[in-house]
């Protein structure tokens, strides 16, 4: 039996700049489908941090309030516009979906990835954002062969970033910490360096032969800047994407020169390597990998649509986990 259409979601939205005390639940009418879009019923929605950096209204990032929030969800479609090869029925995921914190979606279908058999809800709206980004870095800076290094290898761009390097060639030096480090290795690193027990520079240039690697993919930014100019073979590249210890330092050519005449870079969304119509497509390869290797994060926190700003405060505390929150829970 077909589900019927709505023609009202609730959604979560963000009235202000500040913290997650400026989230409210308001019912909102569904917009028609135009061409090439599908309406999808939300079952689990990610939160990232970049949602709560653009709620913040001082990043680089901006919306005008009031806007729906989060950006990464899974759930099934439910109908579809002219031109739209899905069928109502289809399990998707996606992300860069604005208002996905909501129990209905209209969405670009090029966005939407099929989920594999075997792959549920929650791996879904675990993998595709991070999918996406792990995409972007690899191609930010391309690699065929070689070595490289990836911090925080267990987190969830990590996994995928390692997973997506090593089906290419590279061979993967992860950085984990403790129990975490189990996961690195299950996503493909061909080595794991245990950050809370061995020195890290000492460790990964034991395993290259004291000549360094090609690239450092790098979320952390300030803590761990200096060592990671210290892994990089000569002209090799930092690949900066995140700063959850701080900004990086301003950089010095001088320093640069001595350590090789390296490369530092900072990935982003301007980088302009992935297009909008690409994203489905990038999402699929991530979960074509995960159905080889155990590539989503553990789930940290559930929380329903009406305690959105509580699964917000939880993701701002830096869970060992994904955030979701699940829209079609009363």
């Amino acid at each position: 039996m077909a589900e019927s259409i709505p023609k009202q979601h609730r959604v979560a939205r963000a009235m202000r700049a500040g913290g997650p005390d400026v989230l409210v639940i308001e019912t909102a009418d569904l917009p028609p489908l135009n061409d090439g879009e599908a309406l999808v019923r939300v079952s689990a929605a990610g939160l990232n941090h970049v949602d709560s950096l653009v709620r913040s209204g001082a990043y680089s990032i901006r919306f005008p309030f009031p806007y729906a929030v989060g950006v990464e969800g899974s759930g099934t479609v439910v109908a579809v516009g002219p031109g739209v090869p899905l069928c109502p029925g289809t399990r998707v995921c996606w992300t860069a979906v604005l208002g996905s914190c909501a129990t209905y979606v209209v969405a670009s279908a090029r966005m939407l990835a099929p989920l594999p058999d075997g792959l549920d809800f929650e791996t879904g709206a675990s993998l595709a954002h991070a999918a996406v980004t792990a995409a972007g870095l690899v191609r930010h800076w391309p690699l065929q062969e070689g070595s490289a290094v990836v911090w925080g290898a267990a987190g969830a761009v990590g996994r995928v970033l390692v997973a997506l390097l090593a089906d290419r060639g590279v061979s993967v030096i992860g950085i984990a910490s403790g129990a975490r480090t189990g996961a690195a290795r299950e996503a493909g690193a061909a080595a794991v360096v245990d950050r809370s027990v061995e020195d890290v520079l000492q460790a990964v240039r034991g395993h290259t032969k004291g000549r360094g690697v090609a690239a450092v993919f790098d979320p952390v930014g300030a803590a761990t800047y200096e060592t990671s100019l210290g892994l990089l073979a000569p002209r090799g590249c930092l690949v900066n994407y995140g700063q959850l210890s701080g900004a990086l330092p301003a950089i010095d050519l001088g320093q640069l020169m001595d350590a090789g005449s390296v490369f530092v870079t900072k990935y982003g969304p301007r980088a302009r390597v992935v297009a909008p119509d690409e994203i489905g497509d990038l999402i699929s390869e991530a979960l074509a990998l995960a159905t080889k290797r155990r590539l989503a994060t553990d789930v940290a926190g559930r929380f329903t649509l009406d305690q959105v700003a509580d699964a917000y405060r939880a993701l701002e505390s830096n869970p060992a986990g994904k955030i979701l929150v699940f829209p079609q829970v009363p």
